[in-house]
């Protein structure tokens, strides 16, 4: 791990949105040197490196300008300079060197280039920028820069070869680099011979390779085809090697140039060069499948006909096995480079240096126990080793002088990596991803096709469009049922669920594993939750109940749900989008169910849109207060990315059929009705609940910093509600904004208060660690045991079981279904979120139902409890101050009766302030 420490690191914010880290206690910058940042976790509140992400998946909506935007005018640094480097690196795909450097020149060397993030490759790629454009002294400084930061990295060693080489040639100086490379690993350099061929053909060792003559005979395959201008090299390098006991299998695979000329002539003066003829084969890999075949060493390998190996790569991969019998293959690094030796970064951000996968060698065996490659267009590679792992474990596979390039890659144009369908890109999203995804389901079943032969009487598993060779379709599977039944939308899948985009995960296999019993849907004319709900099918997978039966019967798969009102009379409909409804109910739903119950008293009639339902209770309590309950796929918005045009469409067709006069969304965290709204020309309202100023976790979660999320609200919204005067200050001016207090079950004045001895001080919530329940903990260590009993109701969390076990003065009681079932259990509530709450209900119905509030200052619960003698404010994330404020409370004159008393009449104050916010205000404005 490099000295490198990160200038951009901010370690509040990390502890912030990282709950396990802050549980763990763990230093933060330690914790994303050596985890955070390989697990993907960013270093501070920046958005570029996801908006490249979906950049690179084709979801980002404005494409590139996105991050031009965000290098030019993000107001914080840092966010900047990440999408200056994300500029910078989509332009170096295009091989546009003068934008690329257009966008690295103005960072500054020291401060954002390699101090700000400690990434090598960003100095890489200014390095190679600075001398694509001919400014060599700049390029030689970053380097000098880079190797005093990060010490003599081997892609540092390759980037000081390229100056040499384009300041000098290919002479001492880059000699001299190339053999300090090797030379750390024991191994002799390479020089460039003179001649007038491209620099890539004229390499060769730089001194002979002491050769070995003795051990296993190694097949080395070699597919060809029209590589006249690039094999002599390749067979060279072979010819080279310091392992002598090879034979060289190369298959013409249809060559219409010289390539079989040059292979006879190369075999007349090495024996070891064999010609197959694999003119039938369809492919690089079907002519790989011909050449193992006809194999007859101990290992197999390839090395294709535009690449080059040093002399030692065969003979270190073989000594890997043979020291380690237990391992099934070996693999080497290499670097990509242009035909003038240019050594270049190829995709990512991981450097010049990476696995080889097309460089694995296997012991012959797999031949009987894996079998063959795939039949592929591309992957194959990757799916061979996919498969090795997935057959014998990580372990199988030993990876010899990691970072070290035993070989150098052509980068021809003409490949299949650079081809626009099937190029390295569409790993992001394409073919590639969805061949590798299709693959990896096939190895969790692959046992009864293995040895995959050779010519298989059909495919194992379904492969894209642009990588079929024409073999005969695989067999039908679960899976692929599932995307041939019309309503599975992969692309739908992965730009709705912003999270399983971060995650990189196979969304396919995630909906059938776990998306639904999530309630995410397949696509957008599905509802796996509502088809549940309506049709009454229990646990049964709803869209396979759907293809066996539903469809055939015909059930609907978007069910609507008929509500107990009549309908709107012309002018008073009204739409509803509530953000969810999940097993549970917390403020958000009851805020939902308040605001309707109001639309209703004023003379309205409320329909209701959801994006899935899997509560029955809170559906029936939906449908007693709207005319009809609709469930449309959607997920929540997330910065740069546009929900999926079939989820739009759907939206604005159902808000002009409904003839609501207006939308009201009841949250912030959504924006596919108000896109929707304003294409079917209806007003949008957004009750916003959230006080994204104060949640940085929400603002990652989203994919916006607070001020761009209130500026992209406003672009949609015609006017807000709010739920507190904190959350309108945050609004701002820019539309109008009306404060609607939260209003709560008013029976909760007459819950009875018999204060339990000794008391009972509550925790009631989604028990996450964002709602403090370490902090819970800390002040019941720190009451005198006795004094207080200390209750956490709520559902079982991961978060709860990383702090088990419990200090034995807490108990967990589980989940309250209402809040009346919570506080019966409580005779003092504790309001200690780690997030300032917008509102805080919970604190609302304890002090209307006469339970006392400690609460931290922040957000508005101090506003609520104020100073009416209801409770106690005291400064956030001090327990020590919690349990004296608890002390005092309990030990005050008059007690807990008292300070219940002044917690009912508080509440009610508070009550009497919501219900004279006129309806006029809220609907039809």
């Amino acid at each position: 791990m490099s000295a490198c420490r990160p200038g951009y690191f901010d370690p509040d914010w990390y502890l912030e949105v990282h709950d396990d880290v802050a549980a763990a206690g763990i230093d933060p910058l330690r914790h994303y040197r050596r985890h955070g940042r390989r697990e993907g976790r960013l270093p501070c509140a920046i958005h570029t490196p996801r908006r490249e992400r979906d950049l690179l998946g084709g979801f980002l909506d404005e494409g590139e300008a996105a991050l031009e935007r965000l290098a030019r005018a993000a107001p914080d640094r840092a966010e900047r300079v990440q999408a200056a480097l994300a500029c910078a690196r989509a332009a170096a795909r295009r091989d546009d060197w003068a934008a690329a450097d257009a966008w690295l020149a103005p960072l500054d060397p020291g401060r954002d280039l390699i101090g700000g993030f400690c990434q090598p490759d960003h100095a890489l790629l200014a390095i190679e920028a600075a001398l694509m454009t001919g400014n060599a002294p700049r390029a030689a400084d970053l380097c000098r820069r880079a190797v005093r930061a990060f010490g003599r990295l081997p892609d540092l060693e390759l980037a000081a070869a390229n100056i040499a080489a384009a300041t000098l040639g290919f002479g001492p100086a880059w000699r001299r680099r190339m053999a300090l490379l090797f030379a750390r690993r024991g191994l002799g350099g390479v020089t460039v011979r003179d001649g007038n061929a491209p620099a890539f053909d004229r390499l060769a060792p730089a001194w002979p390779a002491p050769r070995r003559r003795d051990g296993p005979l190694v097949s080395v395959i070699m597919p060809a085809r029209n590589a006249a201008a690039t094999i002599d090299a390749a067979l060279a390098s072979l010819g080279a090697q310091s392992w002598r006991n090879l034979e060289i299998l190369v298959v013409d695979n249809g060559s219409t140039d010289a390539t079989a000329d040059r292979v006879r002539r190369a075999a007349a003066a090495d024996a070891r060069i064999r010609l197959i003829d694999g003119a039938a084969e369809p492919g690089a890999y079907p002519a790989r499948n011909a050449g193992l075949a006809a194999a007859r060493g101990a290992f197999f390998t390839v090395l294709d006909a535009d690449d080059w190996a040093h002399p030692a790569r065969i003979a270190r991969q073989v000594t890997a096995l043979l020291r380690a019998p237990a391992r099934a293959a070996s693999i080497s690094h290499w670097v990509r480079t242009t035909p003038d030796l240019r050594f270049t970064r190829w995709w990512g951000d991981a450097g010049l240096i990476y696995p080889n996968i097309s460089s694995l060698m296997f012991r012959i065996e797999l031949r009987e126990t894996l079998g063959y490659w795939d039949r592929a267009r591309a992957g194959a590679d990757s799916e061979y080793l996919n498969r090795l792992r997935a057959a014998f474990g990580d372990d199988a596979v030993a990876s010899v002088t990691p970072g070290l390039p035993l070989s150098f890659g052509r980068i021809s144009p003409g490949s299949l990596t650079q081809d626009k369908a099937t190029s390295i890109a569409s790993q992001y999203y394409g073919p590639r991803r969805a061949y590798h995804l299709a693959g990896r389901r096939w190895h969790a079943r692959m046992q009864p096709d293995l040895p995959l032969p050779r010519h298989p009487a059909r495919r194992p598993f379904d492969l894209p469009p642009e990588l079929a060779i024409g073999d005969p379709p695989a067999a039908p599977t679960r899976e692929s049922r599932i995307e041939g039944s019309g309503l599975w939308d992969d692309r739908w899948y992965m730009q709705t669920y912003h999270d399983l985009r971060a995650a990189e995960v196979d969304g396919l296999a995630h909906y059938l594993e776990r998306g639904e019993t999530e309630g995410r849907d397949p696509g957008p004319d599905f509802s796996t939750s509502a088809y549940r709900l309506a049709h009454g099918i229990g646990d049964a997978p709803a869209l396979e109940h759907y293809l066996d039966r539903g469809r055939a019967a015909g059930l609907a798969p978007l069910p609507v749900f008929a509500g107990a009102l009549p309908p709107a009379a012309p002018g008073r409909g009204l739409l509803f989008c509530g953000h969810q409804a999940r097993e549970r109910v917390y403020g958000a739903e009851r805020s939902l169910l308040d605001m309707l119950d109001r639309a209703v008293a004023a003379g309205w009639t409320p329909s209701v849109v959801l994006p899935h339902v899997l509560n029955a209770d809170y559906l029936a309590a939906l449908r007693a207060r709207s005319h009809r309950v609709h469930v449309v796929p959607m997920g929540w918005l997330f910065g740069g990315v546009a929900s999926h045009p079939a989820t739009l469409e759907r939206l604005t067709r159902l808000i002009r059929d409904s003839g609501a006069v207006e939308l009201h969304q009841n949250t912030a965290v959504m924006d596919a009705p108000l896109r929707a709204a304003r294409a079917a020309g209806v007003p949008a309202v957004v009750h916003v609940r959230e006080l994204p100023a104060q949640d940085p976790r929400l603002c990652l979660d989203l994919g916006l910093s607070a001020a761009d999320l209130r500026d992209h609200l406003t672009r949609l919204a015609t006017r807000f509600v709010a739920n507190s005067r904190a959350v309108a200050d945050w609004l701002g001016a820019a539309r109008p904004v009306t404060v609607v207090p939260n209003t709560v079950d008013p029976a909760l004045a007459h819950l009875p208060f018999a204060p339990a001895s000794p008391p009972r001080v509550a925790l009631i919530g989604s028990l996450s660690a964002r709602k403090g329940i370490a902090d819970f903990m800390a002040v019941a260590r720190a009451t005198p045991r006795g004094r207080a009993r200390f209750v956490l109701i709520g559902p079982d969390t991961p978060d709860l079981d990383r702090l088990k076990p419990l200090p034995a003065n807490v108990s967990h009681a589980g989940y309250a279904a209402g809040p009346a079932e919570a506080l019966a259990q409580a005779d003092v509530v504790m309001s200690l979120s780690r997030v300032a709450e917008s509102f805080g209900r919970t604190v609302l119905e304890a002090l209307t139902a006469g339970r006392p509030v400690i609460a931290w200052d922040r957000g508005t619960p101090p506003e609520l409890i104020g100073d009416s003698g209801a409770g106690a404010v005291v400064p956030t994330g001090d327990t020590t101050a919690a349990a004296r404020a608890l002390a005092r409370l309990l030990d005050g004159p008059g007690g807990l009766e008292t300070a219940s008393a002044r917690a009912r009449a508080r509440g009610a104050e508070l009550r009497a302030q919501a219900r004279a916010v006129p309806a006029s205000a809220i609907f039809g404005g």
